[in-house]
């Protein structure tokens, strides 16, 4: 039984050829197209767990074929070669739902770690649609039933959705468990996250999807390689580029769970600066939302008074404080860190 079976949509034979032989080693069944019209028609023909794409090709352009086959193939992991990873292109190629890209040259490991990336990817969205179906499924049942039961329909309801929040929590919160640098991260940025939020007096509901989204947050980095995220040092601007697309990642992960919109909304936005400068959008001051405003001083203060391996030491709280003060206007909102800053005695 084959691991799962692959698409490679790319002009260079020996590019083709290499993919192919690789993955075939590893128990994948693959196919090769080396002309974009024809490969979109393999790919709307027959049923495919990964599709690798090159950005660029003659006729049609691999931006072309990932928004045409994400049209009629939506559940497919797709995978874009290139070489000239730019984070704009790579941007705009995540945003029409491409999962990862692999860059020219690129090594054998690489590209069996990406793939294998890719296919736990696919089983965990399918569990994801599955359990969406079977809300869906509930959900005609409870209706027949709302006239007699409608508080037990509404109890049923809510604890399918809290069995799947519950889901993807284990999920992000095993993602934080992994590397003693990051444990309880999520924790930590939830409790901080609501103090200011309290602090500023919003509403019950907006608290809590602040609380998931933050418990959240970090699920995209499924996404990012290990040794990036364990390196000791600075990154290099290739992994820098990797990391920011973590984001976008975690909404392509929570997508199918649309009663989590607004917790989406948030975890899209949570690196996004005051001044314009974050990503992945560059929005500034008012065009971020308030929750993800928040999320983000949380998640600083937290990343600078914890251990990390690019760093020799944490900040002492004092100069974490310091750090954010000075940030106020530039990259937090400044009415955000009058809150942090009433409420730091209590962390």
């Amino acid at each position: 039984m084959s691991e799962g079976n692959i698409l490679v949509i790319d002009d260079e034979e020996i590019i083709c050829s290499l993919i192919k032989d690789t993955l075939t080693e590893e128990g994948y069944s693959v196919l090769i197209s080396q002309v974009a019209k024809e490969g979109i028609e393999l790919a709307k023909s027959n049923p495919f767990d990964i599709i690798f794409v090159d950005l660029r090709m003659p006729e049609v352009d691999g931006l072309e074929v990932l928004k045409q086959l994400k049209q009629s193939q939506s559940d497919t992991v797709m995978i874009m070669i290139t070489g000239f990873p730019s984070f704009e292109t790579v941007r705009e190629a995540m945003r029409w739902g491409a999962f990862d890209y692999i860059a020219k040259p690129f090594d054998l490991e690489e590209l069996i770690f990406t793939t294998k990336r890719a296919i736990a990817f696919r089983r965990l969205d399918q569990e994801n649609k599955r359990l969406m179906e079977r809300i869906a499924q509930e959900n005609i049942i409870l209706e027949k039933k709302v006239q007699e039961r409608t508080k037990d329909l509404r109890n049923l309801y809510r604890k399918l959705q809290d069995t799947s929040i519950s889901t993807i929590k284990a999920l992000a919160k095993a993602l934080d468990t992994r590397d003693h640098y990051t444990h309880s991260h999520s924790e930590n940025v939830a409790r901080y996250a609501v103090m200011i939020a309290q602090e500023m007096q919003l509403s019950n509901e907006e608290i809590g999807e602040i609380r998931n989204a933050c418990e959240l947050h970090d699920l995209g980095k499924i996404g990012v390689h290990d040794y990036i995220l364990a390196k000791p040092g600075e990154l290099t601007p290739e992994e820098w580029e990797e990391v920011k697309l973590h984001s976008l990642k975690s909404v392509e992960i929570l997508k199918p769970l649309d009663f989590l919109d607004g917790v989406i909304n948030l975890i899209h936005q949570h690196h996004e600066r005051y001044d314009g400068k974050g990503y992945p959008d560059g929005l500034k001051g008012e065009e971020i939302k308030l929750g993800a405003k928040i999320i983000a001083v949380a998640d600083a203060f937290d990343a600078m008074t914890s251990k990390r391996p690019y760093r020799e030491r944490p900040f002492t709280k004092e100069e974490a404080i310091e750090r954010i003060k000075e940030n106020s206007g530039i990259q937090f909102d400044p009415k955000v860190v009058e809150a942090f800053l009433r409420i730091v005695d209590r962390l």
